[in-house]
């Protein structure tokens, strides 16, 4: 603040000279705004979404920078009071900000959007069919316990269709995965295909023959990295499933896992509509997961998870036996996430969370849980230890979560695959997360359902997350870096069909693939240092809010946090991690990989289109 005098206002002229009063239990919300400064001391504020304007102080500007999570009038009272010591004799002052900036339509109200979200009468979808595909890799153990699970968890139908999608490098595991497939498809009178190495072979030079002027895009959606084989292709696998799904909902599952929904640890009943990341709860024994397995639910794939998969917002909300929509329901919504929120949002993707192994690398996630998750972590130290080292815990949303944004894994992916869906990025890990925000790129206002319960991740290897990990600089691989880099580029005003945003994202990649070497090696910099320095801004907020945890968790965030403050003076990465090569060699890598992305992103509705029309011969 420049000083602690009140405030001069300044307001456009259609702001109503005396301001009515906001109740006093309404959640609002400062809504996005862009900012044009001007002479005085003084901002102009233009709300993105709306197009309102107001002309404030910078002072003003700052405060209502601190109000941009929902809560009550006295709630943002408290906190710009709490923030700004200058203001906390001033409560008149601060209220007056508040009401004459929701009077001037910058304010977001939750009371308002949740009156607009009438859950849809006795909505009763029709049962979907299902593409199931399964993507296995050289665990042909793995594969066998699952279909086993799936046979006592899951009623096969012939309007459905199964799949194994197989990217085993080994030809032994091939021949056992192909044997696997073959008698569970003989015992369980199944018809499950088996769609390995050979016939994904078969329908590439099938399709590339079809379409010879996209055969290279083609090529590296869908084939074998040769150049090296060690690579791993997670996503090469998913757009197979992306095209044997050919227009049908497709459900995703690894293979790892066991297909048997686990209850949550937690009960929350009321539907969540949030921008926060997901909770956890831990467990203290392996294998603590087996006391939660749902018997009256078994199949993790039944219900919401299927059925609001191309549901529109109401219609999901009325599936989910809701007849109205709490304003608190929306307390957690960033103003980005709140704007896209509409009635006729669709559900694009639906998952579920982990039981045992959350599949993360670094356990840093913890540290940044929302604060109801994070207090059983200080139960004891002992047991705090053993939970930032072993892998064992209850990830996922504990009620049914609505979001905006894409960026989750999960085990057990459902996707609306009818809509035009952008196709994976072939190689390396985060496949996922670029997918995520591809697709929000693709459809800006579709929503992604979090279920409340989970199935058991069980990887063959017992693994615990290395506790030096978190004090290491963060760095980017490949996808991370190219997901941050399309959300920084995203248009402010999104316009065109879906797939016209498709190409403009095949643009995007051909773009990244013709930087020369000093502005890639300043974009790497520049996104590195945003992301280094947004960690240390909230983990430094988390610290601040957590007077009452434990010394011995504040002193560890607090060590992660130097750790960060130290990394911002040491050389900046001009390449990206887990990307073979010396630093030169993996920025030649991205670019080629880049271009060949982009001419498959080119090709793919025309390979969709194709697909249609091919004889798909699977075992």
């Amino acid at each position: 603040m420049n000083d602690g005098n009140r405030y001069n206002f300044s307001f456009s002229y259609n702001l109503a000279a005396t301001p009515a009063a906001t109740g006093e239990e309404e959640l609002i919300a400062f809504d996005e705004c862009l900012e044009f400064p001007l002479p005085g001391q003084r901002v102009l504020l233009r709300g993105k979404g709306s197009g309102k304007q107001i002309i404030v102080t910078n002072d003003v500007a700052y405060s209502l920078r601190l109000c941009r999570e929902f809560r009550t009038l006295s709630g943002h009272i408290d906190h710009v009071a709490r923030e700004i010591p200058e203001l906390r004799d001033e409560p008149d002052d601060i209220r007056q900000v508040l009401e004459s900036i929701r009077q001037a339509g910058l304010m977001l109200s939750a009371a308002a959007k949740a009156r607009s979200i009438t859950p849809a009468p006795a909505f009763t979808p029709a049962e979907p069919a299902l593409c199931y595909c399964i993507l296995t890799c050289d665990r042909s153990e793995a594969l066998g316990r699952l279909l086993e699970s799936m046979a006592a968890s899951h009623r096969f139908t012939e309007s459905n269709s199964y799949h194994v999608i197989d990217d085993s490098r080994e030809a032994e595991n091939r021949d056992k995965n192909r044997s696997i497939c073959k008698e569970f498809s003989s015992s369980h009178n199944v018809k499950l295909q088996y769609f390995g190495a050979e016939e994904q072979g078969q329908v590439l030079q099938q399709l590339q023959a079809q379409l010879p002027e996209h055969a290279a895009g083609i090529g590296f959606l869908l084939g074998r990295y040769e150049e090296n084989p060690a690579i791993p292709s997670y996503g090469r696998s998913r757009n197979w499933g992306l095209l044997l799904a050919r227009g049908r909902r497709l459900v995703l599952v690894d293979d790892d896992i066991l297909f048997q929904r686990v209850k949550p640890t937690i009960t929350e009943a009321e539907v969540a509509l949030t921008s926060l990341s997901r909770g956890a709860d831990f467990f203290s024994a392996d294998r603590e997961w087996q006391t939660l397995l749902d018997s009256d639910q078994a199949d993790p794939s039944s219900g919401a998870f299927s059925q609001a998969l191309g549901s529109s917002l109401v219609e999901t909300l009325s599936l989910l036996g809701k007849d109205r929509l709490p304003q608190d329901a929306l307390r957690n919504l960033n103003p980005a996430d709140f704007t896209h929120l509409q009635p006729d949002s669709s559900v694009l993707l639906t998952s579920c969370g982990y039981a045992g192994d959350p599949g993360t690398a670094s356990n840093l996630w913890i540290y940044q849980l929302p604060a109801q998750y994070r207090q059983p972590l200080f139960a004891s130290e002992q047991d705090y230890r053993k939970h930032i080292r072993e892998r064992n815990a209850w990830m996922g949303s504990f009620s049914p979560t609505l979001r905006n944004q894409f960026s989750l894994m999960s085990p057990l992916t459902g996707i609306d695959n009818t809509r035009l869906m952008p196709p994976f990025f072939p190689l390396f890990r985060n496949e996922d997360l670029l997918f995520g925000v591809m697709l929000h790129q693709l459809y800006p206002d579709a929503l992604f359902l979090d279920n409340p319960w989970a199935v058991p991740h069980l990887p063959a290897e017992h693994r615990t997350w290395d506790q030096d990990l978190a004090l290491k600089p963060q760095n980017y691989g490949l996808l991370d870096f190219c997901s941050d880099a399309l959300v920084l580029d995203t248009s402010q005003l999104q316009t065109g069909s879906a797939s016209e945003r498709l190409q403009d994202c095949a643009g995007f990649f051909n773009g990244l693939s013709h930087l020369s070497k000093e502005a890639l090696e300043e974009k790497i910099a520049e996104q590195t240092l945003g992301l280094r320095t947004t960690q240390i801004n909230r983990l430094s907020k988390i610290l601040e809010q957590s007077e009452e945890a434990p010394t011995y968790w504040r002193d560890d965030l607090q060590r992660i946090i130097q750790a960060g403050e130290q990394s911002l003076a040491t050389p900046l990465p001009r390449g990206f991690q887990a990307v073979p090569g010396s630093e030169n060699e993996q920025q030649a890598l991205a670019r080629s990989l880049w271009k060949r992305y982009a001419q498959g992103i080119q090709a793919w509705e025309s390979c969709l289109q194709a697909m249609r029309d091919l004889q798909i011969d699977a075992s």
